[in-house]
């Protein structure tokens, strides 16, 4: 599966998102404006992104937050995969979530 993140020139702009980089993404259950509000998130740094949601912001060929809401945990991570100017295209990824946060604390350690 795969997503879109946007919202990210609010924060640090594409800095965060070199292709293959890993994400973590959180469900923010009191979003006031979202109900299915999904946050991009990385360690030390905080908010990067959130997850497209509407039909202006959703790449074609990728699911938004309410696609995937039900379908993902509170928490889950994406591999970066394509980067454009207003997106940002992410696969979804499984496994082993110790493993896979840790292969994300080492992408920063590599910088």
């Amino acid at each position: 599966m795969y997503i879109t993140l946007t919202g990210f020139n609010n924060y640090y702009k594409l800095k965060p998102f070199a292709i293959g980089n890993i994400v973590m993404c959180v469900k923010e259950q009191n979003n006031p404006y979202d109900s299915d509000a999904i946050k991009a998130m990385l360690p030390l740094i905080g908010t990067v992104a959130y997850v497209a949601n509407s039909v202006d912001t959703v790449a074609g060929g990728t699911l938004s937050a309410s696609r995937i809401y039900d379908k993902v945990g509170d928490r889950f991570f994406v591999k970066v995969r394509f980067t454009t100017y207003t997106k940002v295209i992410c696969e979804i990824i499984e496994g082993d979530e110790k493993e896979i946060e840790e292969q994300m604390q080492a992408q920063f350690t590599m910088m």
